[in-house]
């Protein structure tokens, strides 16, 4: 009875010596294929991000290239065709007139000095012709000129007039010892009147000499009567 009891404890032994061999052996083949489960997704996950990397990298660097040279381009249109005037550029002409407090717009062929000019030069022509108004202008109270607008497509020019400024439109001094008759800008003629200052009284060469201003054209020919008679 015993030596049974023995081989039966004997078989259970072994039984749970090949029990446990067997788990042991699931657990370390479960966790290899655990191992080489993780390595095979790393190394796809891997392979992924490299490839997406590449072609991301790849995108910005056409994206940059294809926004730099939509740049230069809007330098060079900017330059070539937005920054000087032509020929073909509209040129408007804003007429402020301060006494009625309105304004009236003209157009007219863009002048010859201005074309090819950018927008400084632009500033430049309106300060320049300031400098030297011509009569007609100076007659009607111009008072200021300057660039509002700016392109090659239309260049917009202000004009500011207060004819309340203009205290005399014209101007009588002696040339040469004749009297002779300058817009009220000094500079324009407007008559050679052909009287000569020797004939004059000593009061009137001398007023003549330093110059006298005329309020209108009424005064200037009452003036010019006087010296004639």
């Amino acid at each position: 009875m015993k030596s049974v009891i023995k081989y039966s404890c004997s078989i259970c032994a072994l039984l749970a010596v090949f029990a446990l061999g067997n788990y042991i052996c699931y657990k370390s083949a479960l966790k290899h294929f655990k191992e080489m489960q993780t390595s095979s997704e790393e190394k796809v996950y891997s392979e992924i991000d490299a490839v997406v990397t590449d072609k991301v990298e790849s995108r910005y660097e056409e994206l940059s290239e294809r926004q730099q040279q939509i740049e230069e381009d809007n330098v060079q249109t900017d330059t070539s065709d937005y920054d000087t005037l032509s020929v073909q550029t509209i040129y408007q002409i804003e007429n402020y007139d301060a006494v009625k407090d309105t304004t009236a717009v003209e157009y007219e062929t863009l002048p010859e000095e201005l074309v090819g000019l950018k927008r400084e030069d632009a500033d430049n022509f309106c300060r320049d012709y300031m400098k030297d108004v011509p009569a007609e202008e100076f007659l009607k109270g111009l008072q200021s000129m300057g660039v509002i607008s700016f392109s090659n497509e239309r260049l917009v020019v202000r004009k500011i007039y207060n004819s309340s400024k203009v205290k005399f439109r014209y101007y009588l001094i002696a040339v040469d010892g004749e009297v002779v008759a300058y817009y009220g800008d000094k500079k324009t003629v407007y008559e050679y009147t052909g009287i000569e200052t020797e004939n004059l009284h000593v009061k009137e060469r001398r007023a003549l000499k330093n110059g006298i201003e005329v309020q209108d054209e009424d005064e200037l020919y009452s003036i010019l009567e006087n010296y004639s008679s």
